[in-house]
C-alpha cells in the first residue's frame, strides 16, 4: 500500500521522467522534494510539509521514504501514473531549477546547505542526539530561511538551468553550456579528472571553453 499523497507522487514522477539519475538516489530525491516545497512557500503558494521529519542528513518526507524503500515497484508505478494524469500540477520551471541544484552538489553539500535553515536547525540538538521521528513544522521556516532560498533562486536563473549540461566526475560537478559540452574531447576529460582531485574547487564548478578549446574555470 502506497502512503505518499498525490502531490509527492506527481513530483516524484516528474523526477523519474526528467532526471532518472536523481530519482535513483533516494536522499537526493528527498532534497528535491524539500526544495520544491520551500520554493513554493517563498513564491506565496501553499507548500506541503506533511510527514516531514528531521534526520541527521536533513529533512525527510517519511511517507515518500517508506514507499520508496519498502514498496519501490509500486511507488514507481504510482509516481508515473500520478505524473501522467496530472502533469499540469507541476511548476516545470521550479522543478527544473530544483533538480539542477540537487544534481550539482554532493549529498553532504546538500545536507550542509539545508542544515543552515532554521526549519532543520531549530531542532538540530534533538535530531543529532538520535531522537526518533522529530517532526519539522512549516512554522519554523523563518525569514532567514526565505532569504537563503531567494539567494539560491538568484544564483540559479532558469536560463542558466535550461542552457547547461552537468558532467559528474568523482565528487565534482562540472557545468558547461550545452554548446560547449558538444565540443568536449577525451583530452578535456583528462583535464577534468585532474581538476576533480582539487579539493579547493567547490560544487558546482562552472567551466567555459575558449576559442582555443581551453577549459576555463569561471
Amino acid at each position: 500500500m502506497i502512503h505518499s499523497n498525490e502531490r509527492k507522487l506527481c513530483l516524484s514522477g516528474w523526477v523519474k521522467e526528467n532526471n532518472n539519475t536523481l530519482y535513483e538516489t533516494p536522499l537526493k530525491l528527498q532534497k528535491f522534494l524539500l526544495f520544491y516545497e520551500v520554493f513554493a512557500k517563498v513564491s506565496g503558494e501553499n507548500p506541503d510539509f506533511t510527514h516531514l521529519i528531521g534526520c541527521k542528513k536533513g529533512p525527510v518526507f517519511t511517507n515518500v521514504w517508506s514507499d520508496y524503500t519498502k514498496e519501490r515497484s509500486n511507488f514507481n508505478s504510482a509516481a508515473q501514473r500520478a505524473f501522467a494524469s496530472n502533469s499540469v500540477a507541476i511548476d516545470t520551471a521550479r522543478a527544473e531549477k530544483c533538480a539542477f541544484m540537487v544534481s550539482t552538489m554532493t549529498e553532504k553539500e546538500l545536507s550542509d546547505l539545508i542544515h543552515q535553515m532554521n526549519l532543520w536547525k531549530c531542532k538540530a540538538e534533538r535530531i543529532m542526539n538520535g531522537e526518533y521521528q522529530v517532526h519539522l513544522s512549516e512554522r519554523d521556516f523563518t525569514s532567514n530561511d526565505e532569504k537563503l532560498i531567494r539567494i539560491l533562486d538568484t544564483m540559479y536563473p532558469l536560463q542558466l538551468v535550461e542552457n547547461s549540461t552537468v558532467v559528474c566526475l568523482d565528487s565534482k560537478y562540472f557545468v558547461f553550456t550545452k554548446s560547449d559540452a558538444q565540443h568536449l574531447t577525451e583530452e578535456h576529460f583528462d583535464i577534468l579528472r585532474t581538476l576533480a582531485e582539487n579539493e579547493e574547487l567547490h560544487n558546482p564548478v562552472f567551466i567555459d571553453i575558449d576559442d582555443r578549446r581551453r577549459l576555463i574555470v569561471v
